[in-house]
């Protein structure tokens, strides 16, 4: 055997011994860890759910009355809008799972907390749970601007690139309990949102503390700890995002997931579309 051959021939035989064992575990290991994923993956051929009559990849459960599958596939389709009006077109096309019992949503969603919550997998794969109190538009919006975010940017550069202080910061400017609709569909640059409003349709939010934006990057940042804590993440990242917003307007949000999947790093671009934007105003 020559010393190509027997070069290859190693290099087979540890492709064979270790990478291709790892690269089976891996997937295998974060099925295990997330069950919720697995049955998320499964969800088509679960007995418990039936497909939504004229909307693929949506799934409700045999619980649900004729009333909430009614119900669910309008405030899909005002959804629907509202996301591609602010993103400018759709991409995302995660699969929608509704359970309308607490029971059967935390089988679905990890950790079966709020009202929906959103699954992607390394592989590509995305799904949005919504639970009891999630068949409402603002909460469908919500999720679907997080599958927006991870269609454009994939689930590494989402996870490695994106703070989750923008993330849901994003998805709040489409979810009215916590936005106003005129931040960015009727934009009036003299007005701000108020995030403690006290109308029964909105999120009572404590009196913040101290609570920095690089303190909220981070999955377990941003929702561990007290309820007052998540609370207050909510709104320390909703005032970022919309100030940031309404200096770039709707156009800022495609243009940076588009720099950030051509290579540009996350916070380099926010802040250079934010200058570019007040320096054009400035020159007006």
């Amino acid at each position: 055997m020559n010393a190509d051959a027997r070069q290859s021939y190693f290099l087979l035989r540890f492709l064979l011994r270790y990478i291709l064992p790892l690269l089976i575990a891996l997937p295998v290991g974060f099925l295990l860890l997330y069950p919720q994923l697995w049955r998320c993956m499964q969800i088509e051929d679960s007995p418990d759910f039936l497909g939504l009559t004229g909307q693929p990849n949506v799934y409700v459960n045999r619980n649900a009355t004729r009333k909430q599958a009614a119900q669910l596939n309008t405030h899909l389709q005002t959804a629907r809008t509202r996301l591609a009006r602010f993103w400018g077109d759709r991409r995302g096309r995660a699969t929608l799972i509704y359970c309308p019992q607490q029971a059967d949503y935390e089988q679905y969603c990890i950790g079966g907390e709020g009202a929906g919550c959103s699954l992607g997998t390394p592989w590509g794969e995305s799904f949005l749970v919504l639970g009891p109190d999630g068949n409402n538009v603002d909460v469908i919006a919500h999720e679907l601007c997080h599958d927006e975010l991870f269609a454009r940017l994939g689930w590494w550069r989402t996870k490695r690139e994106i703070p989750v202080w923008f993330n849901e910061g994003l998805a709040l400017m489409v979810d009215y309990r916590f936005s106003p609709p005129d931040l960015w569909e009727h934009p009036d640059r003299t007005a701000r949102p108020n995030y403690f409003d006290t109308d029964d349709d909105m999120m009572a939010f404590a009196q913040p503390p101290m609570l920095k934006l690089t303190n909220l990057e981070t999955t377990r940042e941003f929702f561990g700890g007290s309820y007052g804590h998540v609370m207050l993440a909510y709104q320390i990242a909703a005032n970022e995002v919309s100030t940031w917003l309404r200096v770039v307007g709707r156009a800022g949000v495609p243009a940076l997931a588009d720099a950030v999947a051509n290579g540009q790093g996350f916070e380099q671009s926010y802040l250079r579309l934010e200058r570019s934007k007040r320096l054009k105003n400035r020159r007006r």
